[in-house]
């Protein structure tokens, strides 16, 4: 009949278009996964990289080149596997502290001034990465209640945006070598001091006295009184600056008084190289070449009569 084509053509293709309900019997094609939304992300495989292989250049044209996980008893990976691990077990050289430990705080890039070639060889070589001005000053340090020798030691500080890896150090004097010493880690704006040893030459006796009295009205108020002379000696050529260190009681009992008797300073933890004991006191003594000084403090305790220090009170 007229019009009859033009309606049976739009019914056919009414039923190949995609709306169209599967027939009964039959298996629609499953849909695509829609693409996660976000960057890309990595499997767990894939964040593995002790695990990952570099693809060689006999290998497929999109796998060349690029990191896959490597084949369960893959002998080519496992092999490869075994000369990394084996690099990590060769013994450090002196004075080395891998990065893991020496700067577990922070994480910093060096960048390289050139590229360097080195040898595959199994062996550790040294490369120039980069040189970094470091303040040094030498100061010289004793405790001479615990020990009558005087230590050199090398206070260093770094004022650069960038760290400093522990390390060895080598430490020279009017260009000639004096020792190899371990570097400590130096973050930026970091101090450390790093000890020279014994210094010979800068001497120091301490000679310490102790009177036993009592105060107060009715004498209920035993006096400990500590005295304490220091004595120096530089037979040095040249000037030197001592750091002499001393400490005095720390209480907590209300009872119990702890006057000092001397012109030492109390140190500031966080304004110097390292962190200072409760009770810490310090005297710092310019001593010209040749030189002698003398230092002369204390301090008195001051408790009940009734009490005694722990561990009895005629001590120095």
């Amino acid at each position: 009949r007229p019009g009859a084509g033009p309606r049976a053509r739009g019914a056919a293709f009414a039923a190949r278009g995609p709306m169209a309900p599967a027939a009964p019997g039959s298996s629609a094609p499953p849909a695509p996964p829609e693409p996660a939304a976000g960057p890309p992300r990595p499997s767990g495989a894939e964040l593995d990289y002790a695990a990952l292989v570099l693809s060689g250049p006999d290998e497929q044209h999109s796998r060349r080149g690029r990191l896959f996980p490597a084949s369960p008893g893959d002998p080519v990976a496992a092999e490869y596997r075994r000369r990394a691990e084996a690099v990590a077990a060769l013994p450090l050289p002196g004075h080395a502290v891998p990065p893991r430990e020496s700067a577990g705080s922070f994480d910093h890039r060096y960048d390289a001034a050139a590229r360097a070639d080195i040898p595959s060889d199994g062996a550790w070589h040294t490369v120039t990465v980069a040189e970094m001005p470091v303040g040094l000053r030498t100061e010289y340090l004793c405790v001479p209640s615990v020990e009558e020798t005087v230590y050199a030691t090398l206070v260093l500080s770094n004022a650069t945006d960038r760290a400093l890896l522990a390390g060895p150090v080598e430490v020279t004097v009017d260009d000639r070598f004096v020792l190899t010493a371990a570097l400590p880690t130096l973050a930026p704006g970091g101090v450390r001091r790093v000890g020279l040893g014994p210094a010979e030459a800068v001497r120091v006796t301490r000679r310490t006295e102790l009177h036993e009295s009592t105060a107060g009205l009715r004498n209920n108020t035993t006096v400990l009184d500590h005295r304490i002379r220091v004595e120096l000696a530089n037979r040095l050529g040249s000037h030197v600056t001592v750091e002499v260190r001393e400490r005095v009681p720390v209480t907590s009992e209300p009872d119990a008084r702890i006057e000092e008797r001397a012109d030492w300073t109390a140190p500031v933890d966080g304004e110097g190289p390292e962190h200072h004991a409760p009770g810490t006191r310090i005297w710092r003594v310019d001593l010209p070449a040749g030189a002698t000084a003398a230092l002369d403090g204390g301090y008195e305790i001051r408790i009940p009569a009734g009490k005694a220090l722990a561990g009895g009170n005629r001590r120095s």
